[in-house]
Parts: C-alpha cells; sequence; structure tokens
C-alpha cells in the first residue's frame, strides 16, 4: 500500500481506486486506516464486510458486520442495523444475537425517550 495522507478524504480516494483496479488487499488495508480515523461511522465496518464476504472470507466478514449492526444501533439506525444483522445470519445462522441484541437497543432507547417525554409534559 502506498504511503498517504492522514486525511480521511485522501484515504477514501484511494480506496476507490484500489477497488476500482481489483487490488482487495491494498483496499482491505485502507478500510481498516478509515475505520480507525472514524470509529464510530457504521459505514466502514460494514463496507469491509461486504469486502470480506467478496474475498471469501467469511469469519472475518461476520466479525465486521457484527461491529457494524452495533455501531449502527449505536447511532438509532434500527433499519439498517436489522439489515445488516440478517446479511450476517445468511453467512452464520448461529449469530442470532446479534439481531436481539440489535432490538433491545432499540428498546431501550425508545423507552428512554418515552421517559423523557413523560418528564417534560409536566
Amino acid at each position: 500500500m502506498r504511503k498517504c495522507d492522514s486525511n480521511t478524504t485522501d484515504l477514501r480516494a484511494l480506496l476507490s481506486k484500489a477497488l476500482q483496479t481489483g487490488r482487495l488487499a491494498e483496499a482491505l488495508d485502507l478500510y481498516a486506516l478509515i475505520e480507525k480515523r472514524k470509529p464510530d461511522e457504521p459505514r466502514w465496518a460494514h463496507r469491509k464486510g461486504d469486502l470480506l464476504r467478496r474475498m471469501g472470507r467469511e469469519a472475518d466478514a461476520v466479525r465486521a458486520y457484527e461491529r457494524a449492526v452495533h455501531l449502527y444501533s449505536a447511532k438509532g439506525f434500527d433499519a439498517r442495523a436489522a439489515a445488516t444483522a440478517r446479511l450476517l445470519l445468511a453467512i452464520d445462522p448461529r449469530k442470532g444475537e446479534v439481531l436481539e441484541w440489535a432490538d433491545a437497543e432499540a428498546e431501550r432507547r425508545f423507552e428512554r425517550q418515552s421517559r423523557n417525554t413523560i418528564l417534560l409534559s409536566y
């Protein structure tokens, strides 16, 4: 992998070029760098999972998708978390707890919002 500026935009440009030219190992390294710079952004873990799956590295893809599910759920993107969990389950059906975790997190957020609404209405 070429040395690049620490700017995430530059990494994204390099990533795009690596993907276009089929340099998948380089793209995987770039996803890892982008994830380090944007650790709370779920789309990078999701896309990394897609690439790992494409490379036939399903166990690694499952771990990347798990991270994406947790991050999507933590940010309130419940539908995206559930869709990613179902994608993960298509690879490894034994990971059912991921979908349950995503749903449980959504339920906890709903309960917190409901309590806040009740408290604010008084």
